[in-house]
């Protein structure tokens, strides 16, 4: 699945801000599609459009990567407050996740 950023209209990206699923699900696309390479420049050239997207409606996007899990964290951050108005997954999912890992390694390592 993806995602061309040049083709969305002010009214797609309304109905995205509207609909965060749907953002959760392109990440998790993108983050699950090893087998596509993107280059350096293509992915800053995406960054770029989605933080113009996202300064119209006074937001802000922070991407990281959570080495544990080996998954895209996305925030969205108010310009105004500088505070986290959601992060993607949530903060106690990538939590759950890790000590599910956690647990699925002792429970292996004792088998072993």
């Amino acid at each position: 699945m993806s995602l061309e950023i040049s083709a969305v209209t002010p009214a797609q990206a309304i109905l995205t801000v509207q609909k965060p699923r749907a953002v959760e699900q392109a990440v998790q696309a993108a983050a699950e599609a090893p087998d596509r390479k993107e280059s350096a420049p293509d992915i800053e050239e995406m960054l770029a459009k989605l933080t113009d997207i996202s300064a119209t409606f006074n937001r802000r996007l922070s991407f990281r990567l959570n080495e544990k899990l080996g998954q895209v964290v996305v925030k969205v951050i108010d310009n105004a407050t500088d505070k986290v108005i959601r992060e993607i997954p949530p903060a106690e999912v990538q939590h759950v996740h890790e000590r599910i890992r956690e647990v699925m390694g002792i429970l292996f390592d004792e088998r072993a």
